[in-house]
């Protein structure tokens, strides 16, 4: 996802930038293309990228083990700026640019930003409950505890 900024005029830009999930190093679970659409402000001394990116992703639910897909989106602003490298230093949506420099690759950060937007608990949908062959099962007891559970009911009598 690489926009060629050579040229660029001063004020707003539009672009819709399409790239296969895999071929971004995108992790198994992401599926289909990645989308980002970007504005840059482009300014003398700084160019700001507003990106809103997303991509599908194909999960397996944490409560019922059924495989769901569900759309993942994310939003996020980065400043690309010309500033001697002595004035301030880099960091995640900070970077500096060379005079020289003719090219932003927004290919990491729309990654990152993308696996920072799934949801810690994949659950196919709000309301999933545990299927019920596993909530009626009795839960298993490892037998190292058998002696435990004997000096517990012997420390109530």
């Amino acid at each position: 996802m690489k926009i060629n900024i050579s040229g660029l005029s001063e004020g707003s830009h539009q672009y819709v930038l399409t790239e296969p999930a895999g071929e971004m190093g995108m992790e198994s679970y992401f599926a289909g293309e990645v989308t980002a659409n970007i504005t840059l402000e482009k300014s003398i001394h700084q160019i700001l990228a507003t990106v809103n990116a997303s991509v599908k992703g194909v999960f397996i639910c944490d409560r019922c083990a059924d495989e769901f897909s569900d759309d993942i989106t994310t939003h996020y602003t980065a400043v690309y700026s010309w500033e001697n490298a002595e004035e301030r230093e880099e960091d995640d949506d900070f970077h500096l640019l060379g005079r020289e420099d003719n090219i932003i690759d927004l290919t990491q950060s729309v990654r990152e930003y993308l696996q920072l937007a799934v949801p810690v608990k994949l659950l196919c949908k709000k309301n999933c409950e545990l299927p019920e062959h596993v909530r009626s099962a009795e839960p298993e007891t490892d037998p190292r505890w058998e002696r435990l559970k004997l000096l517990k009911q012997t420390e109530k009598n």
